[in-house]
């Protein structure tokens, strides 16, 4: 079994508003497909979904870098998804994204070619049917509020709230957020390194505690570890590691600094699948949980998502609800039965094109 073609798309999704948070605006997301082809009669599909704050990447670089990769990838087995990703980090430095496209690629057509879900390539299930928990996009307090009430009027039990422009006006939004949808919703903070320093994080958290919040997101920058442990050894409220934990040696520096409490695994922060379970092992192995965080991305990486959550436990929630907040999807298979997301036996991830 080989390889025969790589076939690269740029496409972009659309929210119903603008999805905003502390470090920038979003109209439009920007993405890349990828289809993968073996001499099998099987294909692979992947997406590279780039945020250019957080990765470096855009769609531009991303459709260019998977483009070129075709003329190395040919006639190579799909089989071998760390030769050809150690392979592909060495053409393309720093193309975390691509690669996650490459690798989710892989990963489906080898599920197909065996006739198995991805999950099961990933150590089987660990469960059938996964929480997941709509973001509210940072906005005004009141207006926050509103599209919280609709969420758990809608069922969700949990919540992620987007804030960052300052410890005042956040506050508001916690607190608005919490009147609205009453003591039992849990409400996860994501401050997105608004806060920039643990100077201001420390008593910004400390306030927000009393709104009974879950956890606090990357409050200060992705390359202040220091400051991240500061803020985690000073508060009582959990500390998650997002932009400041993107590769496995990322995750080993904060699991032995103690410098979060919780990790955010992030397929196109990390380079997909096979690196995302280096980071989940790296994190179980110093009991740190960890949670499957999206770039608000297509039913292809969604379900990549999916089936990685499924297969672990060190997952204890996720944020992989793109499909159903986004117009211009470019594949059908992504289930829910009320607020949980459900994987089928489907081969591969699942994902059929629309």
């Amino acid at each position: 079994m080989h390889i025969e073609s790589l076939e690269v798309k740029r496409f972009s999704l659309y929210p119903p508003v603008s999805f905003d948070v502390a470090y920038g605006s979003f109209p439009t997301f920007d993405y890349v497909s990828l289809i993968v082809r073996a001499d099998n009669g099987h294909i692979g599909l992947g997406e590279a979904a780039p945020d250019t704050l957080v990765t470096g990447e855009t769609q531009d670089s991303c459709w260019q870098t998977l483009q070129r990769a075709e003329a190395w990838l040919i006639g190579r087995d799909p089989f071998e998804v760390e030769a050809i990703l150690a392979a592909f980090e060495e053409e393309s430095f720093g193309q975390p994204a691509a690669m996650a496209a490459l690798d989710m690629a892989l990963h489906d057509l080898i599920g197909k070619t065996l006739g198995v879900p991805v999950y099961r390539l990933l150590g089987g299930s660990a469960r059938r049917k996964m929480e997941v928990y709509p973001v509210v996009p940072l906005r005004p307090p009141q207006e926050m509020a509103m599209v919280a009430t609709m969420f758990v009027q809608a069922g969700y039990g949990g919540l992620n709230l987007k804030v960052g422009t300052g410890p005042d006006e956040d506050e508001e939004r916690v607190r608005a957020v919490r009147e609205a949808v009453g003591p039992h919703v849990r409400l996860r903070v994501d401050v997105s390194q608004g806060w920039h320093t643990a100077e201001v994080a420390i008593p910004a958290i400390q306030r927000m505690a009393q709104w009974n919040v879950d956890w606090v997101e990357q409050p200060v920058d992705a390359d202040d570890l220091e400051g991240l442990t500061q803020v985690t050894h000073a508060v009582k409220v959990p500390i998650m590691a997002d932009e400041g934990c993107q590769t496995p040696q990322d995750a080993l520096a904060v699991v032995n600094r103690g410098a979060a409490n919780l990790i955010n695994v992030k397929l196109m922060k990390c380079g997909g699948l096979y690196r995302a379970r280096q980071i989940t092992a790296i994190a179980g192995a110093a009991g740190v949980p960890c949670v499957v965080g999206s770039m608000v991305e297509s039913t292809v990486a969604s379900l990549a998502g999916l089936h990685l959550y499924a297969a672990s436990r060190s997952f204890i929630s996720g944020e992989v609800m793109g499909p159903l907040f986004v117009h211009g999807d470019i594949a059908r298979g992504f289930q829910m039965e009320g607020n949980r997301a459900v994987l089928t036996e489907e081969p591969g991830l699942g994902a059929e094109l629309l």
